[in-house]
């Protein structure tokens, strides 16, 4: 029997099932549910059949429940963490850690055009480029370049918020989740399975 690589899926595979229009999705805003969104919309298209692909930019590398259980969820599933040390809270200010995360995206965004380009995958999720876009360790040109080499019959979602007007002009479909209350405003702190 011949094994798949989920790194390389075969585009023309006999018998695939194929997404019949694609579109460029963001879903952003102050408000929790944005990544959260992107893996329930991930699981939906592996239950349909369709390969995606998703990339984690800027998540920190806590030990959280979707990183202990995507990356072997399902065989048309490949899920990616980049491995960059970034700390929310203190490396925007650090000149070193900015260089150094700015330097491991650019690697990420010419390894994600080609996955766009190539459309072995119907679904390609960037969590949180948003975000890399507003801290400019992306350049937007770069982000527009991306969305422009998607093929027709290929999902791509951009996650994160400050979603850049750029781009919400060039997508299809834009959900902003909008904080009504978070009970983070009142010292209570992330919680394992709920917010990580």
């Amino acid at each position: 029997m011949e094994m798949i690589n989920p790194e390389t899926p075969a585009a023309a595979s006999p018998g695939r099932v194929r997404l019949k229009q694609g579109a460029f999705q963001i879903y952003t805003g102050e408000g929790k549910g944005k990544s959260t969104a992107s893996m329930g919309l991930a699981l939906r298209a592996l239950g349909c059949g369709f390969r995606v692909y998703y990339l984690r930019l800027m998540k920190p590398r806590w030990k959280t429940g979707e990183l202990a259980l995507l990356p072997s969820l399902h065989p048309n599933l490949t899920y990616r963490n980049v491995e960059q040390d970034w700390i929310l809270s203190k490396s925007k200010h650090i000149p070193e850690h900015v260089a150094a995360m700015r330097e491991a995206l650019a690697r990420e965004m010419e390894s994600l055009e080609a996955i766009v380009r190539s459309a072995d995958y119907d679904l390609v999720i960037a969590d949180e480029i948003n975000y890399c876009l507003y801290r400019e360790l992306i350049s937007l040109e770069r982000a527009v370049a991306l969305v422009q080499a998607r093929p027709a019959l290929v999902e791509l979602v951009f996650t994160g918020r400050y979603a850049h007007e750029t781009l919400v002009g060039m997508a299809g479909v834009v959900t902003e989740m909008r904080k009504v209350k978070h009970h983070f405003d009142q010292g209570v702190e992330a919680r394992r399975g709920i917010e990580f």
